[in-house]
């Protein structure tokens, strides 16, 4: 009877042992799984800033050959003419590199930038060849459209960093999540070694116990 006792305990100690193990591994693998997530996460959210704070900058190029254009057309400026194209072309390169980083140009953002770019070279053209009041005029027609274009690049750096904000969040909840997992698992896995050093120096006392001769 004490035999069949001793094997049902040693059998049921087995048991849990191998669904201890499992639930640890399984809080482990999840605790993974939120770290990657976490990561994941953060990269969404550097990759929204990024492309943000690439759109800001090609904005102010931007507004800065436009403003330079002003001047162009009313004094004639030749010199002028480098800091134009120097700014176009940096807000064209700082554009494209966000719509990379984004990963689609929904907003069709680069063409609209190619063909402001263009309508400021028209203008440019016009007021070289001495034509002041055309190019003023061209200069006049171009600013809605530019105005516009700035106007949907407002909106979508304010989408980008909703989104690296959304992000950020969930990596947050990742982290405290995988944390949590990990001090489960580890708190578990000490409780398991705990229980298996009681269970061993239990069974050390019990052999001997049955060693010694009886004095009854």
């Amino acid at each position: 009877m004490a035999n069949n006792s001793t094997g049902n305990s040693t059998r049921f100690l087995a048991i849990a042992a191998v669904i201890g193990v499992c639930v640890v591994a399984a809080l482990f693998a999840a605790s993974v799984w939120q770290e990657n997530t976490k990561q994941s996460k953060i990269d969404e959210a550097e990759t929204s800033l990024l492309t943000a704070s690439l759109i800001g900058e090609a904005q102010a190029d931007g507004v800065a050959a436009g403003e330079t254009l002003t001047e162009y057309v009313a004094t004639g400026d030749d010199t002028l003419i480098p800091v134009i194209q120097s700014s176009t072309a940096t807000a064209v390169q700082n554009l494209s590199s966000a719509i990379g980083e984004a990963g689609s140009d929904d907003g069709n953002f680069l063409a609209q930038g190619s063909a402001a770019v263009e309508a400021l070279a028209g203008v440019i053209a016009l007021r070289q060849i001495g034509d002041v009041e055309g190019a003023t005029a061209a200069f006049a027609q171009l600013s809605p459209g530019f105005n516009a274009l700035i106007a949907d690049l407002d909106a979508f750096v304010e989408s980008e960093q909703a989104a690296a904000a959304a992000a950020t969040s969930s990596a947050d909840s990742a982290n405290t999540t995988a944390s949590w997992l990990a001090i489960a698992a580890g708190s578990l896995a000490a409780a398991m070694a705990l229980a298996a050093v009681v269970v061993v120096i239990g069974n050390l006392r019990r052999r001997d116990t049955v060693g010694v001769p009886s004095t009854g």
